[in-house]
């Protein structure tokens, strides 16, 4: 059985209001995000989502731990309250609790969240009930939502942006030992415990079904969505960024990510050195932050590319489009990897709603969004010649930037759109709702 594929939203609207618990990880990034001070992808996303229901007029209630000791419970994330607790806010469960970690920490044992899962989950018994369906965020080391919802039979939506563990392993950070084991008992004991798994593509999708072994059918692949009302085309914008930026009428190529290693940001200055080689008044805007960043910059200065290649450092979120509206191309590089690229870049999305014309690695979800020609341009992983050789194509072709960036953006409002997004998560919890009441799960 096929996992389930929700209907196009874009003209469906909820049959009635949900109250919705939504939980992640942690508080405090989410805050971050709503101050605009963080440029967290994760957090972003959510922030995107948890607005996207509420404007279609659900309850929302966070649930969240806060440091390892507290809970919140509340329906104001900015003003967030304590939730109520009951066995686990007794003294002598907090001297079991030092007792415990003083012990670890003489055996050299990792500290395994036994007891903040606790917590979370005595919390959670109190605070879920009264409400329609639980979202959660998968987090490494959380369990005690989904224990609480198996509790208490409550219908349970996990999203898992991506494997935790894979994710370190590929960083070459993996994680090891006890805590290898306890994020895996706690991952297979939520997607035991959900009514339907939210994965972001179908990479994603077959991973969870080979890895984890999770019923396809209680699968729903859902791609990140964009904000199109604020990535648009903003002639405003662009004449005000580029003249603070001394950017002139030179041809623009804008890469917006972490200098993280899955991000081929050595390719593309090795490209880039290329295509200025030819054109010497080609410009190159990298935006963001991340550990590779100073390599980064030491390998454009080997390359001479001081002059047109600029690392603008880290950009608040709500500062992206107007960064992106001053560009006149989008590049999305990524590297050959040991197996397929498993997420749904946000950056994507918001190049396609700001009308670039893009040219991206042809890996995982990213094959099947561009179609190369109509909305964007396609370049094998690692392919230097081929990345350059794209680039110079757009840089060359104002009328082809043109034609590629305006079908992007279509593409985009048609598809990609946030509000189609939580229209189909609608579906996804009363898909939910209903398998429990029919007594089914999956």
């Amino acid at each position: 059985m096929k996992a389930l594929e929700p209907q196009d939203g874009g003209a469906w609207s909820a049959s009635r209001r949900l109250r919705i618990v939504v939980s992640l990880p942690e508080l405090e990034p989410l805050r971050q995000v709503i101050r605009g001070s963080s440029t967290e992808a994760t957090y972003i996303i959510q922030q995107y989502v948890y607005d996207g229901l509420r404007a279609r007029g659900h309850d929302l209630t966070y649930v969240a731990l806060q440091g390892l000791d507290d809970v919140v419970c509340t329906g104001e994330p900015t003003d967030p309250a304590m939730a109520k607790r009951s066995w686990s806010a007794s003294r002598l469960f907090a001297l079991a609790g030092k007792a415990a970690w003083r012990a670890q920490r003489v055996l050299g044992v990792p500290y395994l969240n036994v007891f903040s899962n606790l917590r979370l989950y005595d919390a959670s018994l109190r605070c879920l009930p009264g409400h329609d369906v639980v979202y959660e965020r998968q987090g490494m080391y959380r369990s005690g939502v989904g224990a609480a919802c198996r509790r208490l039979g409550m219908p349970y939506v996990l999203y898992v942006e991506a494997d935790d563990v894979l994710e370190h392993d590929y960083m070459g950070k993996p994680i090891t030992g006890l805590l290898r084991w306890r994020i895996g008992q706690m991952m297979r004991h939520n997607l035991r415990a959900a009514d339907r798994v939210i994965c972001v593509s179908g990479p994603s999708r077959d991973h969870l079904v080979a890895a984890w072994r999770v019923p396809e059918a209680k699968i729903v692949v859902l791609p990140n969505g964009v904000d199109t009302e604020a990535f648009k085309p903003n002639p405003v914008a662009r004449a005000e960024v580029r003249a603070s930026m001394n950017l002139g009428d030179s041809p623009t190529i804008v890469f917006v990510g972490g200098f993280y290693v899955w991000h081929d940001t050595s390719t593309l200055l090795r490209s880039f050195g290329r295509v200025v080689a030819s054109r010497p008044d080609a410009r190159l805007l990298l935006v963001g932050d991340g550990e590779h960043r100073p390599a980064a910059a030491r390998l454009a200065a080997e390359l001479g590319l001081a002059g047109s290649a600029r690392f603008v450092g880290a950009v608040p979120h709500a500062e992206v489009p107007r960064v992106l509206a001053a560009a006149d191309i989008a590049v999305a590089p990524y590297p050959e990897m040991r197996q397929t690229m498993w997420f749904s870049p946000l950056k994507l999305f918001e190049y396609m709603a700001s009308g670039l014309p893009i040219v991206a690695t042809a890996v995982g979800q990213i094959a099947e969004v561009i179609r190369p020609g109509g909305n964007g341009l396609l370049v094998p992983p690692g392919d230097e010649l081929a990345l350059a050789a794209a680039l110079e194509s757009l840089v060359a072709d104002r009328e082809l930037r043109t034609r590629l960036g305006q079908q992007a953006r279509e593409d985009a409002v048609r598809e990609r759109s946030w509000d189609h997004y939580v229209a189909r998560l609608e579906q996804v919890f009363e898909a939910a709702i209903e398998s429990r009441r029919g007594g089914r799960r999956g």
